[in-house]
């Protein structure tokens, strides 16, 4: 299975079960492998996931092409650990403030509403125009800070 399928997978269950964003947090490798029925995923395949769905859950897009390259040099600044970067993109010290830490909140879910993939990407379903909480997601992605 590919990483977009993952993490559409991913997208689609923590839209049904918000509580699926905290056991991500909590257990990164279980709780992707229990969604996919696959016992044995890797530490690449679980960053990457871990990654695609703050960065999703945050209202930015993400290139499927060059999310190996993101997550792995995320990996390496939190220790070459899942846990720690799990934490650190969805824990409370995450930096776009994507917290799943104590639940969930609405703006999350909606951004995981909007969530489309078309080809090598995904990003936020501008269909229904472009609302503040879209234009604070772009300035959040374009200037680096919190939404």
């Amino acid at each position: 299975m590919d990483i977009q399928d993952v993490v559409k997978m991913l997208v689609g269950s923590a839209e049904e079960n918000p509580d699926l964003l905290g056991s991500l947090l909590q257990h990164p490798y279980s709780t992707i492998g229990n969604l996919t029925d696959n016992d044995n995923v890797s530490k690449e395949e679980a960053s990457q996931a871990v990654t695609a769905m703050a960065a999703l859950a945050s209202g930015q897009p993400i290139d499927f092409g060059s999310l190996a390259t993101v997550a792995s040099q995320l990996l390496a600044g939190n220790g070459n650990s899942v846990h720690s970067l799990a934490q650190a993109l969805l824990g409370s010290a995450a930096p776009e403030g994507v917290d799943v830490s104590q639940g969930v909140s609405d703006d999350i879910l909606g951004n995981l509403a909007k969530a489309v993939f078309d080809g090598s990407v995904a990003g936020i379903d501008l269909s229904d125009g472009i609302g503040l909480d879209d234009l604070m997601g772009f300035a959040g992605f374009f200037l680096g800070g919190k939404k």
